[in-house]
C-alpha cells in the first residue's frame, strides 16, 4: 500500500508539473494565430528591415493575383501569383507564423529579376488560407504537392524552383522524395529544421524546459489529434530524393540551430550544396550573405534550370 501511494503521488506530480503544461504547450504551438507583422519579424531591428520592407512594397506593386487550391483534407489554400510570361516559376513557402510576403520578399524579387514567375503561398492556418492548426510541415508537405500541380495545370510551367524558409524549408524537404524531378528542378532549404519534434524540443530547451518532461505528451497529442508523427525527420525524404537541393543557413541562427541545417545537407542523396553565412541569423541569411550568396544560389540553380 505504501508503494501504491508513492506511485500515485508521483503520477499526480507528473501530471501537474509536466503533462498539463505539455497540453497547454501543444495548443499554443499548433493552434492558428495571427502572423507576425514585418515589425515583429526576424528582420526587424536589423540592417535588413528596410530591405525587406522595400522588397515587399516592390512585390506588391507587381500586381499579382490571388489564386487558390483545395487541400486533400478540404481546406481552401490561398497564394499570390505574379505572371512574368516565363516558362519557369519560383514557388515560395514561408515560415511559422510569418507574414508570407515579408518572409520571402527579398528572395522573390531576386528570382523575378532572373526572369521567373512567382508563386507565394499562404500555408494552412496562416493568412487567408483555411485551417485551425498548423502542423509544422507534416500536412503542409502534401499541400505543396497540390500547389506544384496547380502551377503545371494553370501556367504550363515545366520548370519549378521551390524556395522554403524555416518551416517552409522543412515542408519542401519532407516532400522532396515525392515531387516530380521532371518538373521541380531545384529545392532551396533556407534554415529549415530537421523535424517538428526536434524544433519544438529545442525551443523548450532554450526556455529551460527539459525535452523529456513534455515532448512525449506533445508527440502523443499530435498523433491523436493530427494523426501524424511529429518525430518524422526530413532525412527520411532527403535520403531518397533525386532533386538537387541548395541548403542555406546562418551560423548565428538562434531559432533553428546551424547544426540542423548541416544535418539536413548531410542526409541529402541528390546533387547538393551547403552555403554557410557566417553570423547570419534566422530567416535573414540570404540578405546577410549579400551578393556572394545570391551568386552562389543562382549558379547552383542555373545548372538545372534552362
Amino acid at each position: 500500500m505504501h508503494v501504491l501511494w508513492i506511485l500515485l503521488i508521483a503520477a499526480g506530480l507528473y501530471v501537474f508539473f509536466f503533462a498539463a503544461p505539455a497540453v497547454v504547450a501543444y495548443h499554443h504551438i499548433f493552434a492558428r494565430k495571427p502572423e507576425r507583422s514585418l515589425n515583429l519579424s526576424q528582420g526587424a531591428g536589423t540592417p535588413f528591415g528596410e530591405q525587406i520592407a522595400a522588397s515587399r512594397d516592390e512585390l506588391l506593386a507587381t500586381g499579382g493575383r490571388t489564386v487558390s487550391v483545395t487541400s486533400r483534407d478540404g481546406l481552401r489554400l490561398c497564394g499570390t501569383y505574379v505572371d512574368c510570361g516565363s516558362v519557369k516559376t519560383a514557388l515560395f513557402l514561408h515560415g511559422y507564423r510569418a507574414d508570407y510576403l515579408s518572409c520571402c520578399a527579398v528572395q522573390a524579387m531576386a528570382f523575378r529579376r532572373e526572369g521567373y514567375n512567382l508563386l507565394l503561398i499562404q500555408q494552412r492556418a496562416h493568412g487567408r488560407s483555411g485551417g485551425t492548426q498548423t502542423t509544422l510541415g507534416m500536412y503542409e508537405q502534401f499541400d505543396l504537392l497540390d500547389w506544384v500541380e496547380w502551377v503545371r495545370r494553370e501556367t504550363g510551367t515545366e520548370q519549378i524552383v521551390i524556395y522554403g524558409v524555416s518551416m517552409g524549408g522543412t515542408t519542401a524537404a519532407l516532400a522532396s522524395d515525392r515531387l516530380d524531378p521532371a518538373v521541380v528542378k531545384v529545392i532551396v532549404d533556407d534554415c529549415g529544421f530537421t523535424s517538428p519534434y526536434d524544433q519544438i524540443a529545442w525551443d523548450g530547451k532554450k526556455r529551460g524546459v527539459p525535452p523529456w518532461t513534455v515532448m512525449p505528451v506533445i508527440r502523443l497529442l499530435a498523433k491523436w489529434r493530427l494523426k501524424t508523427d511529429i518525430k518524422t525527420s526530413v532525412s527520411d525524404s532527403l535520403s531518397r530524393t533525386t532533386i538537387p537541393c541548395f541548403f542555406l543557413h546562418g551560423t548565428a541562427d538562434m531559432t533553428v540551430p546551424y547544426r540542423q541545417g548541416v544535418a539536413n545537407y548531410e542526409s541529402c542523396a541528390s546533387d547538393k550544396e551547403l552555403y554557410t553565412v557566417e553570423g547570419g541569423g534566422h530567416t535573414v541569411s540570404f540578405m546577410a550573405g549579400g551578393e556572394a550568396c545570391r551568386e552562389a544560389l543562382f549558379a547552383f540553380v542555373s545548372q538545372y534550370v534552362g
